[in-house]
């Protein structure tokens, strides 16, 4: 399948800059897994911008100012002339709406494509590892009440802040990951069937396979819908 059949993709990214790295390479990794790529023609043509923004991991300081800066950002990846967008952070979708009503070209939600990869599966009851700003913005949330998926919380949020601000620092400590563990084993005992890893960070430190039940990456689950749209008519 050679490049002039797919749309150009565009990647919003940055936030933070390895799992936007993390997200790139599962695109490479999908087009193998879906359409067989194996030459460099085969691939689509993709432009990534690493934009920094304020830290919204612990809570969003300026809201106008950071939305502000994710619009601009948006604009200058339509002005490439890509067509269409996604952004490998579950935090900022927080501002989902408001940017996708200042650019003309489709715009894919991580969130959406979550939820909608859970119903598939047809999990009920789904924990949720993410930043503090996501789950007290509750950013997941009507989507998986759309779905009908239940949304447990983790008490240790604090936690999990802490781990993802060492990841994001270059930190991959093991301590740091039995945490985790740990917080997904008391996600469990509270009845999740499954445990979502709504933060693309996450995936930096803690793998798929380093827990004993079914796990959504939502860096993978973005990235196979990314390359699905590219490739569809």
């Amino acid at each position: 399948m050679k490049t002039e059949t797919k749309k150009i993709i565009g990647i919003l990214g940055g936030m933070g800059p390895e799992s936007t790295a993390i997200f790139y390479h599962e695109i490479i990794l999908q087009c193998q897994k879906q359409y067989g790529a194996q030459l460099d023609e085969d691939y689509p043509e993709i432009f990534m911008y690493n934009l920094p923004i304020p830290d919204v991991v612990e809570g969003i300081k300026n809201k106008a100012e950071t939305l502000n800066s994710l619009v601009k950002g948006a604009k200058k990846i339509e002005s490439i002339g890509v067509d269409f967008m996604v952004m490998p952070c579950n935090t900022t979708h927080y501002f989902f709406k408001d940017m996708k009503k200042e650019i003309s070209i489709p715009f894919l939600s991580i969130v959406e494509e979550t939820a909608k990869k859970i119903k598939e599966k047809g999990f009920k009851k789904i924990g949720l590892l993410a930043t503090k700003t996501t789950v007290e913005n509750k950013i997941y949330n009507p989507e998986f009440e759309e779905y009908g998926i239940e949304l447990v919380i983790p008490e240790e949020q604090d936690k999990v802040n802490k781990v993802i601000m060492n990841i994001l620092a270059g930190n991959k400590l093991e301590t740091d990951k039995q945490e985790l563990k740990q917080v997904i084993n008391s996600l469990k005992d509270k009845g999740a069937e499954a445990i979502v890893i709504g933060c693309t960070d996450i995936p930096i430190l803690l793998k798929a396979e380093d827990v004993e039940m079914a796990v959504f990456d939502t860096v993978e689950i973005l990235a196979e819908s990314t390359v699905r749209y590219a490739i569809e008519p």
